[in-house]
């Protein structure tokens, strides 16, 4: 069906790829800032076209800021576009700047390296277009000067595979034909759904030149007419640098947005709050504090297990201050995230993993008052998070909600169930400090690593007993909720036999102690730290690498990241040598 959807768009965008060859043909002898210098829209016009709203395909209301930030990221993979000027200086276009320019000259954006091509995949690609391919590629580079789709072939064979049979080329190849599915889209002006009417059933908005658009009269002439002068004004401003009216027709479309959209237009308070949160990056920004600040002071953490210095301790208390100013921040970023989109914000895999960072650095900021390794620990498990939620793997799109999670059950159980994985990845973070500090002990400091890890070991404890808590909590929470939506408490779904996989575990870490009466300080922290490992798979492995009801990715399961075959020996050597060190030193 994909496929056949997919033949159909090809068809569109050749006739009109066929239409614009001839003007992009004339424009190859013109260098890249050439072909953006002719079409450069001023910052200042950029930034009163990007508060008009638009509708996208999935039905939110939105700033164009918005719209304009993840077609970006979805086609080259940053939210700047970054080009040399004439002087061989690197220069950028923000996202708003690129969405006006590629309505307003797409013959200079056909020819302008602009869709991202995996690294993997340049070679491969490089043949079958008998081209060299750099990262980026140019659109027009896509098809020949009749029209026709260069990957046709290619892109039709990896439709016709099973998800599970497509090796790592067809989905790149896949990834690719969605970008250049979008630029030609972009060109043709059917992302540009500015224009409501009120009248509608479904409260579509419509894009220019849509011929279902309901307006008549007066309504019609400017439907009709304002987006062809609009462009005729953008030239007048690139020739004259007078934005005066453009920026009057911009005006002018926000005047026919407030009298056609009726309640569906959103306020202009909220729409600046969009612009601030797209603007202001404010997770990226609390990853970066969190590394810098948490190193520091896991640094000044291990010192003072060793040395009782006046300003270690000073240090430690000035990163901890810290550390709560990003995360009132990180919570501030989660609450306009939540005023924005309308609903709780840990719907989908970006949010729930940035809700999750909060959560964890808060435990450890609430268990930080005889030790700063808790604060320490979790600033760094955040910063992983965040640093996750920012790759490849999530995309940062504020969506609607489906309609299975509009429920209040949303902002109960999967808040409950997420919050405990930042307890528990805490107990986890807190069982490799324990064992480092185990092969770090020698006779003349037994005394203070004995304390830290006793320290250490009653606080992991604390975090895995709340932590336990909520995923049971949480896990039947979900079968009430699951018995609304699916008529029945449970069923086998991946997520929910993994849910209770952990929970088996970390009961029987909290165990251990009952269980293994001699020796069950090591044992506990390696439990408590390879347990991490089953909330790993509960949470990304899960919606990532099966399908089930509760998969973000619907089985499309991504190549197991190389760190993990580096990581998981060096854990289990780093056990070996605490189990020896420890030993040794209880026998003395």
């Amino acid at each position: 069906m994909k496929y056949k959807i997919a033949i159909i768009v090809y068809s569109i965008l050749s006739s009109f790829f066929l239409s614009t060859v001839s003007h992009a043909q004339q424009l190859h002898h013109l260098t890249n800032h050439e072909l953006i210098a002719r079409q450069y829209i001023a910052k200042e016009h950029s930034s009163n076209f990007s508060k008009l709203q638009v509708q996208d395909f999935q039905g939110r209301i939105k700033p164009i800021q918005t719209m304009a930030l993840e077609l970006l990221r979805k086609i080259y993979g940053r939210s700047n576009y970054e080009y040399l000027d004439g002087n061989g200086d690197s220069k950028q276009l923000n996202a708003t700047q690129l969405f006006l320019g590629m309505h307003f000259k797409p013959d200079s954006w056909q020819l302008l390296p602009l869709i991202k091509i995996e690294q993997k995949a340049k070679d491969s690609l490089s043949k079958i277009l008998n081209d060299p391919i750099d990262s980026y590629a140019k659109p027009a580079s896509f098809f020949d000067f009749t029209g026709a789709y260069r990957l046709k072939k290619q892109v039709a064979l990896a439709y016709s595979k099973a998800q599970g049979k497509r090796n790592a080329f067809d989905k790149d190849l896949l990834k690719i034909d969605e970008r250049i599915n979008i630029v030609w889209t972009l060109f043709s002006g059917q992302f540009l759904r500015i224009f409501p009417n009120n009248k509608t059933a479904n409260n579509k908005w419509f894009a220019p030149r849509d011929p279902e658009a309901p307006f008549v009269e007066k309504e019609l002439i400017l439907y009709n007419q304002i987006i062809p002068t609009y462009l005729v004004q953008l030239q007048k401003g690139i020739d004259t640098n007078n934005w005066t009216t453009a920026n009057e027709t911009v005006e002018l479309l926000h005047t026919f947005q407030t009298q056609n959209a009726g309640s569906l237009l959103l306020s202009d308070q909220r729409v600046n709050w969009e612009l601030f949160y797209n603007n202001k990056n404010i997770f990226f920004v609390c990853m970066i504090g969190y590394t810098l600040l948490g190193t520091l002071l896991l640094i000044l953490s291990f010192l003072l297990v060793f040395f009782d210095n006046k300003w270690f301790i000073r240090g430690s208390k000035v990163f901890m201050l810290g550390i709560w100013l990003i995360f009132i921040y990180h919570l501030f970023g989660i609450l306009l995230r939540w005023y924005i989109s309308g609903h709780a914000p840990w719907s989908n895999g970006y949010e729930a993993t940035v809700f999750i960072a909060s959560i964890g650095v808060l435990a450890g900021l609430l268990f930080s008052s005889k030790t700063s390794f808790p604060s320490a620990a979790t600033a760094l498990i955040a910063c992983c998070l965040l640093g996750i939620a920012h790759g490849n793997l999530m995309s940062p799109e504020v969506t609607n909600l489906v309609p299975v999670l509009k429920s209040y059950w949303l902002m109960i159980h999967v808040a409950i169930i997420t919050g405990s994985y930042g307890f528990l990845t805490l107990g986890s973070l807190l069982a490799l400090i324990s064992l480092t500090l185990m092969t770090l002990i020698r006779t003349h400091n037994a005394t203070k690593i004995r304390s830290a890890i006793s320290q250490l070991l009653q606080i992991n404890e604390h975090t895995t007993i709340i932590g336990l808590f909520m995923l049971t909590i949480g896990t039947f929470l979900g079968g009430i909720w699951a018995n609304e939506s699916w008529g029945r408490y449970w069923g086998w779904d991946p997520k929910e036999t993994w849910a209770l996989i952990s929970i088996t575990i970390y009961a029987f870490v909290l165990h251990i102690r009952i269980i293994f009466k001699k020796d069950h300080i090591f044992i506990y922290n390696v439990s408590s730290l390879f347990a991490l490992g089953s909330l790993i798979m509960t949470f990304f492995g899960v919606n990532y690498y099966l399908s089930g009801l509760h998969s973000y990715a619907k089985g499309d399961s991504f190549p197991i990241p190389d760190w993990i075959f580096i990581i998981v020996p060096l854990l289990i050597l780093l056990s070996i040598l605490a189990k020896y060190t420890w030993k040794k030193f209880q026998t003395k």
